[in-house]
């Protein structure tokens, strides 16, 4: 069965069991309205007629029932949101295959103007290869996959991620319920750094007298509001212990409403982490790195699930304190500040080294099983070859993976040792830069250990830039020429750091801002002088007497783009030809728009 097909069945699924479950939840409701008054009625009903017992029985099993009608009522819920949000993730599998997104996360905030190739090669931003990836939802899954689409990774790793990707590719229904479970709260996308920072920071212990006076005090103030009931001390007595209480929190009272700010943003999302992190426990599979996340998630005390689940509650209870009725009615009598603080303090002991550990676990797997519903979604794509010994990139029937299958062109190529150029000549329209950006786009996507767009890709490491879109600013005051000169730049001082990782560049259109003799004159310089790097890559340009380079020095390799005119229209087939283009269709273009380009013959 094709993934759309799949995918379009299982929202169905889904969306029924999701319908099933509001009506279920909808019965629930009712019932439990009848109950709460049907047991109010009843309780009174024996109030009127003296039966004390029966009266007091009735609300006792009243308040169980509605508690037990409460509690399934909850996990009802639980189940129809977990449905609907499974139908949305096959609603937007199909209509990523389209190349539109549901989802509104960009990740334009890994992005920089500066980068060497995000903006050129569209890995972030509203149609880009982070939104065609991204099945993640925390904040840690989010920032580990802008980071491999930021950066390359280690050969190593890369074979590591694809030995998880073949393991993952095929659990449909672990990976889908694993997403599921983490969309249904919206907090989990939230920065834990503030939770990691109480859990690790040094911290002043508690007084010592605290340790006595938390149950102690309680329990006193406890039996003088009983003998106040029963009229043997004055209410004042109470009134007096309070006061007492509420100087002794006073003592804690900063502290506490400090572990409550770094707290309180995400202990609503505590709960869904509890459940991502048993999702995550309960994985099959050998692959080293998925061994090493389960590895992680356990430890000789509780499992990462077990002592979030602690934290939930913990977090959860300080932060009633946040409610001013509870505190007065509550808070104060019970030392509620103290109670707490002191079982945070030991959760903290007991687990707070590991708790950036175990985010950093949940936020790899969370990338991973992005790139495992990719490689799903595309059974057509290839898993790269990933190549050590020197520089090397070979791929067959390569296409851009931002646009839709059946409207990309595929081409083919081979390019290995360092110092390589190759020109790309063509003329407008026919297709050289969004060659240059299939490259690139499909060379980032091996490089951070995804599937490509091609029937077989073989590429080494290599540190990818591109020079494609440079623009004015007037911010800055500088022309679009001087942009890319200042980027042409940054190219020259990335050739020049140590690194053993060669750089493979793209550069479209080079130095179009300046007249065609300096042009010429600075194209072929930048191109003998990168050859003297380990630099290899490509350049677009209109310049046909650079492809005259091919004549004197082998490092350089002409390939076209062509156009051809049938009945009067421009016709493109977006094919990669080898040598010099002959055509070019900017008179043709200019014509078409008005422009009398037979006059100048008339003339």
């Amino acid at each position: 069965m094709n993934p759309e097909t799949l995918f379009t069945e299982r929202q169905q699924q889904f969306t029924s069991a999701a319908q099933a479950a509001q009506r279920q939840f909808n019965q629930l409701a009712f019932w439990r309205l009848v109950w709460f008054i049907g047991s109010l009625v009843a309780t009174w009903a024996f109030i009127q007629t003296n039966q004390q017992l029966a009266a007091f029985v009735t609300l006792v099993a009243g308040v169980i029932g509605f508690l037990i009608l409460l509690k399934k009522h909850q996990e009802v819920r639980l189940k129809r949101d977990l449905n609907q949000k499974l139908a949305f993730i096959n609603q937007d599998e199909s209509t990523r295959l389209k190349r539109q997104y549901l989802r509104p996360e960009t990740g334009e905030q890994f992005g920089s103007p500066t980068h060497y190739y995000t903006g050129d090669l569209d890995v972030f931003g509203k149609h880009s290869l982070f939104r065609l990836l991204n099945r993640t939802h925390t904040y840690e899954g989010q920032n580990r996959l802008g980071s491999w689409l930021k950066a390359p990774s280690s050969p190593d790793s890369i074979r590591l991620r694809h030995q998880v990707v073949d393991e993952l590719k095929p659990q449909i229904d672990w990976r889908q319920q694993f997403e599921g479970v983490a969309y249904i709260e919206e907090n989990v996308g939230q920065s834990p750094a503030d939770l990691i920072k109480w859990a690790t920071a040094e911290t002043t212990p508690l007084p010592g007298y605290l340790t006595v006076v938390r149950f102690l005090f309680p329990a006193m103030t406890l039996s003088l509001a009983i003998a106040w009931l029963a009229g043997y001390l004055p209410g004042m007595t109470v009134l007096l212990a309070l006061a007492i209480h509420g100087f002794i929190l006073s003592q804690t009272a900063a502290r506490a409403k400090e572990v409550s700010e770094q707290t309180f943003e995400i202990s609503a999302a505590l709960r869904a982490f509890r459940s991502l992190f048993q999702q995550a426990e309960q994985l099959k599979g050998e692959a080293i790195r998925l061994r090493a996340i389960r590895q992680a998630l356990t430890s000789d005390k509780q499992s990462a699930s077990e002592a979030i689940g602690s934290l939930a509650k913990l977090t959860e209870g300080l932060n009633y304190r946040r409610n001013p009725y509870f505190f007065l009615l509550f808070g104060i009598a019970t030392l509620w500040d103290i109670q707490y603080l002191y079982r945070l303090e030991r959760w903290r002991q007991t687990h707070g080294p590991e708790l950036s550990r175990w985010f950093e676990a949940l936020g790899e797997l969370e990338a991973l099983n992005s790139l495992a519903g990719f490689a799903y979604a595309h059974p057509g794509y290839t898993t790269p070859d990933i190549v050590d010994d020197e520089f090397m990139l070979d791929f067959t029937l390569a296409a851009h993976p931002l646009l839709p299958p059946d409207r990309s062109i595929a081409n083919s190529l081979k390019m290995t040792g360092s110092g390589q150029t190759i020109l790309i000549t063509g003329s407008n329209m026919s297709g050289k830069s969004t060659f240059l950006r299939t490259i690139g786009a499909n060379v980032v996507l091996s490089l951070a250990g995804a599937v490509v767009s091609a029937e077989r890709f073989w590429c080494s490491p290599v540190r990818v830039f591109t020079s494609m879109r440079t623009q004015d600013s007037l911010e800055e005051s500088t022309s679009s020429f001087y942009a890319e000169l200042k980027r042409l730049q940054t190219l020259i001082q990335l050739t020049k750091q140590p690194s053993k990782i060669p750089v493979l560049y793209f550069l479209d259109e080079i130095l179009k801002g300046t007249n065609s003799a300096d042009r010429h004159r600075g194209a072929e310089a930048l191109i003998r002088q990168l050859h003297r790097t380990t630099a290899s890559g490509f350049v677009s340009t209109h310049d046909l007497e650079l492809g005259q380079l091919t004549n004197t020095d082998d490092f350089v390799r002409n390939y076209h783009f062509q156009s051809d005119l049938e009945n009067g229209e421009l016709v493109f087939d977006y094919k990669l030809r080898e040598g010099i283009c002959q055509s070019f269709n900017a008179s043709q273009l200019m014509q078409a728009i008005g422009i009398e380009m037979d006059s100048l013959q008339k003339k």
